[in-house]
């Protein structure tokens, strides 16, 4: 049961969607994802060459990667999103693709992968 005054809500979604199209119009925001996308695709291509196992839903631009196969200080070097930030168990790392994660970040991060998979 929704509790709140009629119209209280926050308005905020609504306007940073106004924005966005707004400011890149409907084909500016599609190419914007379509790269995130490729990228995207990109670095699950590079796992699966290296035989990593990892998740994503196929329109989205995150990939979780199993924490066996990254050193902590590989993800904490990368900024890697834990399963938990207050632990050191944790059995998942996350890899969001953003605008400004670039294809060379990403391959800095294979190759420190590859090392540190060279050295286990």
């Amino acid at each position: 049961m929704d509790l709140t005054l009629s119209g209280s809500r926050s308005g905020a979604n609504a306007v940073a969607i106004w924005m966005i199209l707004s400011t890149y119009g409907p084909n500016g925001w599609y190419e914007k994802v379509k790269v995130l996308q490729m990228r995207t695709d990109w670095l699950c291509k590079q796992l699966d060459e290296l035989q990593i196992s990892y998740f994503r839903e196929p329109a989205m631009n995150i990939v979780t990667i199993k924490a066996k196969h990254i050193p902590p200080s590989l993800a904490h070097t990368f900024d890697l999103v834990p399963q938990k930030h207050d632990s050191e168990a944790n059995q998942w790392y996350k890899i969001v693709l953003m605008e400004h994660v670039e294809v060379e970040h990403l391959t800095q991060f294979l190759n420190n992968l590859k090392e540190a998979l060279l050295l286990a």
